[in-house]
């Protein structure tokens, strides 16, 4: 298991552009699988000092199942003293299982741009003992612990599980964490507003059963202004092609990954659960080497916070 330091200050470079690469926490050779899951997490609204945000996260896992890396992850926005940026103080309590003492990682970014509303968001990351195989039925409390005036807004929680198991599936995972916040405006363009996550190091394509991108974004998806195509996931595309649109979908459907692919809209939340997410089969669009994912905002804004890649191999 890797455990990462508290990053307690925000970049130089933290901006709407895509600045902060997504970091490779875990990778492992594992007979198992992962769950993810955000419970019954809700938008918190405003929360002042001393207030609590409820959720429930209920994680089922085999009944043979044995953890290998279990993250709680907190999203949350808007840190400020009156009109003055800050960072929280958030203190998370669960009951069914115990968030390691001083494991927090904090993952941050801004507008990056004086402003009457420049103030933090991020993830804030706790390493959880104590799952065991079958239901762990778990509560989540986070309390507003502030020593001053400052707020937050707590935009969901999640919990990630890997897990080795005898019933489970032989494979590779990779697991990045992170915090990068787009949004093409302000001068911002989408190509600027684009955020990457590298998943390093070899994949033996031969043996590859399937494989599995599962990326979570606070944010996108939900936008009042419902804009098409506001924002994208590519796969192993590393350029655009210099062919009409139609001949290179059509030599992409031929050769599924001569130059990877790309979807639109391709995550979901609302206005209560604002958690996006998106899980896709990328089967056909693996390399043996470094796979690589872009993000791009069009206008839906969002913070690309987590990324998992899922490689089943066959049976041999």
């Amino acid at each position: 298991m890797i455990l990462m330091a508290v990053l307690l200050t925000a970049p130089a470079t933290a901006t709407y552009a895509g600045d902060r690469p997504l970091e490779n926490v875990f990778h492992e050779d594992i007979t198992g699988g992962y769950i993810y899951t955000t419970g019954n997490s809700t938008y918190s609204g405003t929360l002042a000092p001393g207030e609590r945000w409820p959720a429930e996260m209920d994680v089922t896992l085999p009944k043979d199942a044995a953890p290998v890396y279990t993250r709680l992850f907190l999203y949350w926005a808007w840190s400020k003293d009156g009109q003055v940026a800050t960072y929280p103080n958030l203190t998370p309590a669960l009951t069914g299982a115990d968030i390691l003492g001083d494991s927090l990682t904090r993952y941050t970014d801004t507008k990056g741009f004086v402003s009457r509303n420049d103030f933090f968001s991020g993830m804030d990351a706790y390493t959880v003992t104590g799952l065991t195989g079958g239901d762990n039925p778990l509560t989540l409390t986070v309390t507003n612990t502030h020593p001053a005036n400052a707020t937050v807004v707590l935009q969901g929680a999640g919990i990630l599980c890997v897990y080795e198991a005898g019933s489970g599936t032989s494979g590779t995972i990779w697991v990045n964490e992170g915090c990068d916040m787009l949004y093409s405006s302000y001068g911002v363009t989408p190509e600027m507003a684009t955020a990457t996550i590298i998943f390093p190091g070899e994949v033996e394509k031969g043996t590859t059963a399937s494989a599995t991108l599962h990326l979570v974004a606070p944010s996108a998806g939900y936008t009042s202004a419902n804009t098409p195509d506001k924002n994208a996931i590519m796969v192993n595309r590393p350029a655009k092609s210099t062919m009409p649109e139609f001949f290179d979908r059509i030599l992409s459907m031929l050769f599924p990954g001569y130059n990877g692919w790309e979807w639109s809209d391709g995550f979901s939340s609302d206005e209560v659960h604002q958690v996006g997410e998106d899980v896709r089969d990328i089967t056909p669009y693996l390399q043996a080497e470094d796979n690589t994912v872009a993000v791009l905002d069009n206008g839906d804004y969002l913070l690309l916070t987590n990324g998992i890649l899922w490689i089943e191999r066959t049976a041999d």
